[in-house]
């Protein structure tokens, strides 16, 4: 066991929203902000569709690339383990997520734990309610999701349910649907040298 290893409880919150939609997860913090990105991705239930950003102590990390990312103004996630942040508990830090519609989410350090995680990856251990469904028009378009499906024959609902494939339902939260996502949000640890 790697004795410098730590886990780390983490709670994120999705902003602009009440009642709250938020998730604690637990990860190791031999993970890289890319990977990070992945356990939100799949514990909050977003669908990885769209470019993000994190912001930690006044530097932005995401994924540089020719398409309007200047490498000198935001840091390759790629390239940044948690441990390498010498983040603090209590520590908070902001994530974006899908630029158009700015899901921004605040991401609090609840516990730092030595050594291995107890769970096999990254594991959710509570949380409430259901993330907004992907490109909805940011918190108004959520919001009017939400009073649409307060009244499922509604012509408005019924065209939000076409376009959704199903019904809404703001306060779905289950934890064993977000574990088994988690389960392959990350690639596999390889053990001793053998997949």
């Amino acid at each position: 066991m790697n004795s410098k290893l730590h886990s780390m409880k983490l709670r994120i919150k999705l902003n602009g929203i009440k009642p709250e939609i938020w998730r604690s997860v637990v990860v190791e913090d031999s993970l890289t902000l890319q990977d990070l990105h992945n356990v939100i991705q799949a514990a909050m239930g977003w669908g990885n569709c769209h470019m993000y950003e994190f912001e930690i102590a006044g530097i932005r990390y995401g994924i540089p690339d020719d398409d309007g990312f200047d490498e000198h103004e935001i840091e390759n996630a790629k390239k940044v383990k948690l441990s390498k942040l010498k983040l603090t508990e209590k520590e908070k830090f902001e994530y974006i997520y899908d630029f158009g519609d700015d899901w921004n989410h605040t991401i609090k350090i609840e516990k730092i734990l030595p050594g291995e995680s107890p769970y096999d990856g990254p594991f959710c251990i509570e949380g409430a309610r259901n993330c907004p469904p992907e490109d909805c028009g940011s918190i108004p378009g959520y919001e009017d999701i939400v009073e649409a499906m307060k009244n499922t024959k509604s012509k408005k609902a019924k065209e939000f349910i076409d376009w959704l494939g199903e019904p809404y339902d703001a306060e779905h939260f289950d934890i064993e649907e977000i574990n088994t996502r988690l389960k392959h949000a990350l690639p596999k640890k390889k053990k001793g040298g053998l997949r």
